[in-house]
């Protein structure tokens, strides 16, 4: 490892070693658009600090810190990042590596150059209120390339969810095949520019629907596409709302063909909490993550998350579960949503499987390893309630000091539910299903941490 990424690691530590390499050797072959301008002097200006965002994908404050540390080693200039003399020395003997931002580099410059020219004359504005940020021609272009390459273009239905990137139009020049293409978008703008350029390009069957999410699906357009592309509110509520249209709109397949969501996602790589959230709304769904493309879409003007968004290539299973959604209004990042939080702090779940017969069937022994289990972890009960069910099921519900502990046995397939929820952190939980595995004497166990 070269001295000076050591040492710089040291003061970015949210930096893998060769992502600092890459942005290093941007600077020493002082790559970019941007850079390609001269000065008064004569010599070229450096990066944009925008467009070092752009080409890494590494959010505003992270590359901010990245600018500071390494201070010395650049010319002092608020608006561009340039090594200065002695920094050029100290790179130039170096054998930096680019690094890979992004694993996949998909589409064509020739469309990228179409949309590019699309853009300047339509001369569309960005409008924040509906979360709008640009992506560059060059994603514009991969994102109809993907779909294209992944099958979902040739005799499909194609619905986008939200189509400021101009996907559609990009579809419509480049890749014609499909059977249909439904452009769903709240703002008037971007549906009279879809409906214009169709037209005046002889792009064909595409359509346009005013449509806000927010609001029920209209049925005729329920099992009616093949693949939905969205690049929705990088919000819980946003991405939620938006899986839920998706599913309704795709056909549900009968086979393992599937049909798909391509999903955008982007957020800084410092909250990877908010992501987590995300993924965990995706397996909710019942949804198969097939392929996720990290950094695969670039913006302007997104700098919080690094101008960037992940692509989650999504696929209907048999699994697959439409959950009702009961949209807030506020699903905008803009409108500051914060998320709300139950006032419970532990909520596990245990499947238990195997479990012996007897110790099903016996009320006297499941109360007894319960209160043994409530003991070892220290949850007071101050309440029980047992309910008989056909076929000798049993559910026992204790009423904890700190919340409940719900547990449901199925004797004829030698299985046992529990499910904990408690409002103070429980004691001792990492061994939780050792206790629980030796009093109910079963081994096999799912155990699954909700919340």
């Amino acid at each position: 490892m070269f001295e000076v990424v050591r040492q710089l690691k040291k003061t970015n530590p949210d930096l893998k070693e060769r992502e600092i390499e890459g942005v290093l050797f941007i600077l020493k072959n002082n790559l970019g658009d941007s850079a390609e301008l001269k000065n008064n002097s004569g010599s070229r200006s450096g990066l944009k600090n925008n467009e070092l965002i752009t080409l890494t994908g590494l959010p505003k404050e992270t590359l901010k810190i990245f600018k500071s540390s390494m201070s010395n080693l650049l010319e002092k200039n608020e608006e561009y990042i340039k090594l200065n003399e002695e920094g050029s020395r100290q790179l130039s003997s170096l054998d930096l590596r680019p690094y890979l931002w992004t694993l996949v580099d998909i589409g064509t410059p020739e469309l990228a150059e179409k949309i590019q020219q699309i853009r300047h004359d339509t001369l569309l504005k960005e409008k924040r209120e509906f979360d709008q940020f640009f992506a560059t021609y060059k994603t514009t272009s991969s994102k109809a390339a993907v779909l294209y390459e992944k099958g979902m273009v040739d005799g499909k239905n194609i619905a986008i969810l939200g189509d400021d990137d101009l996907v559609s139009v990009a579809l419509g020049i480049k890749y014609p095949n499909y059977n249909k293409i439904t452009v769903f978008d709240i703002d008037d703008a971007i549906l009279n520019t879809v409906k214009t350029l169709a037209s005046e390009l002889g792009l064909k069957n595409i359509e346009t629907v005013n449509y806000d999410a927010r609001k029920d699906l209209p049925h005729h357009f329920e099992d009616t596409y093949d693949v939905v592309t969205t690049d929705p509110p990088y919000t819980s509520g946003g991405i939620s709302l938006f899986l839920n249209r998706g599913i309704q709109l795709l056909n549900k397949s009968k086979d393992y063909s599937g049909t798909y969501i391509f999903l955008f996602y982007g957020n800084s790589f410092k909250s990877p909490e908010k992501t987590l959230k995300i993924q965990e709304l995706i397996l909710d769904y019942g949804l198969l993550i097939e392929d996720k493309i990290d950094k695969f879409a670039r913006y302007s003007g997104a700098e919080s998350v690094g101008n960037a968004s992940s692509l989650y290539i999504l696929k209907l299973t048999p699994f697959i579960k439409n959950i009702p959604v009961l949209s807030k209004p506020e699903i905008y990042t803009f409108e500051n949503v914060k998320e709300e939080k139950f006032p419970f702090v532990d909520h596990y779940t245990f499947k238990f499987f195997k479990v012996p017969r007897n110790v099903l069937i016996s009320k006297k022994d499941l109360v007894n390893n319960v209160e043994s289990f409530c003991a070892a972890h220290k949850l007071k009960i101050v309440d029980t309630k047992i309910t008989n069910f056909k076929k000798s099921g049993l559910s026992l519900t204790f009423i904890l000091s700190t919340s409940n502990l719900l547990l449901h046995t199925w004797p004829e397939f030698s299985a046992l539910h529990i499910d904990l929820i408690t409002c103070v952190p429980i004691y001792n939980k990492e061994n939780m299903v050792k206790t629980l595995s030796k009093a109910f004497n079963s081994f096999s166990v799912e155990a699954r941490k909700i919340e």
